[in-house]
């Protein structure tokens, strides 16, 4: 179980727009103490918790956005939010090929040019 200044700590450090030591002066705390909570693995699973929780909150305003941009002026920015969104959905292309061949015989349909020999 952490604390509610640990929580705090949390929260302020997924802002991402202070430093250790600001955010160690706006606990009240010393920097040696945010370091070893950053260590502490009730710690580690309450960021982890809280980075999920709030990604969670932001997915359907992130594929909103994504829906908007096939609306987008520019083709290269309509194409790839389809792209993202379709390769998201499970229809990404399949990258792999099984072969499943004993040998190979290449066959040289282009007849020899005697004049150039």
């Amino acid at each position: 179980m952490i604390t509610k200044k640990q929580n705090k700590a949390i929260e302020l450090m997924f802002e991402g727009n202070l430093s250790q030591k600001a955010i160690s002066k706006e606990l009240g705390i010393h920097e040696t103490t945010l370091s070893r909570w950053k260590n502490d693995k009730d710690f580690i699973k309450a960021m982890s918790e809280y980075t999920e929780a709030t990604i969670a909150k932001s997915t359907p305003k992130a594929l909103s956005t994504m829906i908007g941009l096939l609306k987008a002026k520019s083709e290269l920015v309509r194409f790839n939010a389809a792209k993202d969104l379709l390769d998201r959905a499970g229809f990404a292309p399949n990258d792999r090929v099984d072969l499943n061949v004993e040998s190979v015989t290449f066959v040289d349909d282009v007849p020899e040019d005697d004049t150039n020999g």
